[in-house]
């Protein structure tokens, strides 16, 4: 199995792409960036949706039509290809797969002056307390928040599963403890690491994947 994970990233000065790249958006997408008051939602919100189809044009899907299951989560119907996408301040993230559901998450790590009170509403108190007793809670927090997401994606449930209900545990999180309807902690294979100030995690229900990484710009993404 493989997983091809593209990034990009994201900043103000890539407002001027935004007129080249909106075209080549659905309709749907098209419309909820226009949607977006706050202007760095929609740019990316553009530049994500700009490295979905740019991904999966590489991997020969041009005809795109999306679906969604019950909890919002977008595929495409009759295609064994998986893919999965996120972003937030100043990265955007979109992982593709062949046979078995991907989630990826990416996530700036910053400041929290309420970490230990929003780890104690989603972490498990074992994970609470290895956060709190790391060199650095707050890269901590981060990397088992991002797999924990990550993990929730692939699922296809995305919040309607409790991330109290995923456990992690060890420097490079591993699943322990799992809802049983979604396999043994043993059948998933996890990935998390740092970029930059970024966190970012990957999961799948599958044996270790070879993965391969695309690092592109947003002007990249503008369909010659």
């Amino acid at each position: 199995m493989e997983i091809t994970l593209y990034l990009c990233p994201v900043a103000p000065r890539d407002d001027a792409l935004l007129p080249a790249l909106m075209p080549h958006l659905t309709a749907a997408e098209q419309d909820r960036a226009r949607r977006f008051v706050v202007q760095p939602a929609r740019r990316t919100h553009v530049i994500a949706h700009a490295l979905l189809h740019h991904a999966l044009a590489r991997a020969g899907v041009t005809a795109l039509a999306f679906a969604e299951n019950a909890q919002g989560k977008p595929f495409l119907p009759g295609q064994v290809l998986h893919f999965n996408l996120s972003h937030t301040e100043g990265l955007v993230a979109v992982a593709l797969s062949r046979g078995a559901e991907v989630g990826v998450d990416v996530e700036l790590q910053r400041d929290m002056p309420d970490r230990e009170g929003v780890a104690r509403s989603v972490f498990r108190p074992e994970e609470v307390a290895g956060m709190q007793a790391g060199a650095d809670p707050g890269a901590r927090f981060f990397q088992v928040w991002t797999v924990k997401e990550a993990v929730m994606k692939a699922t296809g449930l995305g919040f309607s599963l409790p991330p109290q209900e995923i456990g992690l545990s060890g420097p490079a999180p591993t699943l322990t403890t799992l809802p049983p309807e979604h396999g043994a902690p043993g059948d998933w294979w996890l990935h998390s690491d740092s970029c930059g100030p970024h966190w970012l995690a990957l999961a799948s229900r599958s044996p270790p994947p070879r993965v391969t990484r695309h690092a592109l710009r947003p002007a990249a993404l503008i369909p010659r």
